[in-house]
């Protein structure tokens, strides 16, 4: 296995790795769309030549019990909710990181949302000249399933307004 502080320096053909932060935020399902579309307009969440790149997860639960001292009190219950789980790559930059923080505890719908953050490598494309490559996405017979579904971004409707 290769330790953390050799990964600096490195040298793989295909990729380049940089340090970078992993934040899991919890969020009971209903809750996510909302949560989604305030980070996207707040985050940057860059990827190469990408952006607004985050993952979520489905199909979990969280449980927890209400204490004094919570909106809901103290209930004498155990309770259980659907829970996705959005996960964000971000820069090792503390304003982007108050940024997340701050946007999950404003539009989230939690009181005490569950957040974890996990310094990671990740990978970066060094823009290989493989267009050709006919396992890539845009050269294969199911490229449409592959590339997903689009939803309008709107950023770049407000781009085009101004």
């Amino acid at each position: 296995m290769v330790g953390r502080n050799k990964l600096d320096a490195l040298e793989l053909k295909s990729a380049r790795l940089e340090k970078e932060w992993r934040v899991t935020i919890q969020v009971p399902t209903g809750g996510v769309r909302v949560l989604l579309d305030a980070i996207e307009g707040r985050i940057p969440l860059v990827q190469g030549a990408y952006d607004k790149c985050l993952f979520v997860r489905e199909q979990g639960y969280q449980q927890f019990r209400a204490l004094e001292g919570s909106y809901a009190g103290a209930e004498g219950t155990i309770q259980t909710t659907k829970i996705s789980e959005i996960v964000l790559l971000i820069p090792q930059n503390e304003n982007i990181l108050s940024d997340v923080f701050e946007t999950v505890f404003t539009f989230g719908v939690q009181e005490e949302p569950t957040i974890s953050v996990e310094e990671v490598w990740g990978s970066r494309s060094k823009d290989l000249d493989d267009k050709d490559n006919p396992n890539r996405y845009w050269n294969r017979a199911d490229a449409d399933e592959l590339h997903g579904e689009a939803r309008a971004d709107p950023d770049a409707r407000a781009q085009e307004d101004d």
